[in-house]
């Protein structure tokens, strides 16, 4: 039996679009249920992010139809949390012009070997 999505129309019809400080993705989870992670966002790139994850369990999308954007305006559901990656640093490769030379020829070569050749 598959989970009905619910959806909220029409919250506001004056306006065309969220105020940037309106606009924000709230991440959480608690001790109780450490297995999940809840997720709101009413950010327009993260809510494509979302919604095209296999992972994504969508509880609740909200639409207003005075938007020019015929998409939800917010989604809230749920995400494994292993899902969730929480980096200790960002790495910035930085690669001398012989190693990029290097690194051109490798991946020419390796493109030679895995095409494909026709037998005739």
């Amino acid at each position: 039996m598959k989970k009905e999505i619910k959806t909220y129309p029409e919250s506001d019809k004056g306006s065309q679009s969220l105020e940037p400080e309106e606009r924000e993705t709230i991440i959480s989870w608690n001790d109780e249920d450490r297995a999940i992670i809840s997720i709101y966002s009413s950010q327009q790139p993260m809510i494509r992010r979302l919604l095209k994850n296999p992972l994504f369990k969508c509880q609740r999308k909200v639409y207003n139809s005075a938007y020019r954007n015929p998409g939800p305006i917010s989604v809230d559901g749920v995400l494994p949390k292993k899902a969730l990656t929480i980096r200790t640093k960002l790495v910035r490769r930085v690669l001398t012009d012989q190693q990029k030379k290097e690194l051109t020829q490798r991946l020419k070569n390796s493109r030679k070997r895995s095409s494909f050749r026709t037998v005739q």
